[in-house]
């Protein structure tokens, strides 16, 4: 479904946060990326969205290159990022971000899933955006993706600022979803248990480049390796519970 090749670039021209990122995602997959803060988690997302200035390599979607392609298209041939913290208008209601993309009915095969949309339009119609919680946020944001019924969906680091139970809740949500729906995942994530339990395939980045890919969900064998990442660049080490 998606082939990244050479991907390289950054935010300012003398300095690469991408350096040289192959990867490849089958349709139906779901695939990781962990590692210590400013390894280029999330950079990537933003280059494969074309958000983040990248100076070489290429993007396939689809069999259809998309390198270079600006960010609208990319997202109408069906690939959503889920930006951290959950991004979401503060100045229109839940009703209004919602319906920015759709329809937003009482009958929508994602109200199980979120129980704070189960309400009615009019009560969706009052609540500002700006009022909502973090764990309410998320469950906003995410459904304004998923009714867009994307082919890939990148989720980046869900579960930043959520409390444990919310965190809980949001990857059983994302279980039944990706069950029902089939829906191709990549998933950048901090805490590593989690992105081992949920991913098909975990990556750790490393100065910008895979420097390590399992299918093994050995969450001790990669602890050990984050551990030796964290200690050869003097810092803290993230998201080992």
């Amino acid at each position: 479904m998606l082939k990244i090749k050479n991907l390289t670039g950054g935010y300012v021209k003398s300095q690469n946060v991408l350096n040289g990122i192959d990867f490849e995602v089958n349709e139906g997959d779901c695939v990781g990326f962990i590692g210590l803060n400013g390894c280029g988690k999330s950079s990537l997302t933003k280059a494969i969205m074309n958000l983040l200035p990248y100076r070489d390599g290429k993007i396939e979607f689809l069999n259809k290159d998309i390198t270079g392609v600006t960010t609208d298209k990319i997202t109408k041939r069906g690939i959503l990022l889920f930006m951290q913290g959950g991004v979401v208008f503060d100045e229109l209601t839940v009703l209004e971000n919602l319906t920015l993309y759709g329809k937003w009915e009482r009958e929508s095969e994602l109200l199980p899933y979120f129980p704070f949309l189960q309400k009615t339009k009019k009560e969706l119609s009052k609540i500002r955006a700006d009022k909502l919680s973090g764990g309410e946020r998320y469950q906003v944001a995410l459904a304004m993706c998923l009714l867009r019924k994307p082919h890939l969906l990148i989720l980046d680091e869900p579960s930043a600022g959520l409390a444990p139970a919310v965190v809980n809740n949001m990857y059983k949500t994302l279980n039944h979803i990706r069950e029902q729906n089939h829906t191709t995942i990549i998933l950048v994530e901090q805490n590593i248990a989690r992105a081992i339990e949920f991913c098909d395939t975990v990556n750790m980045l490393k100065g910008g480049q895979i420097a390590y890919s399992s299918r093994d969900k050995n969450l001790k064998e990669i602890e050990k390796i984050m551990f030796s990442a964290a200690i050869s660049a003097s810092l803290p080490i993230i998201g080992i519970d």
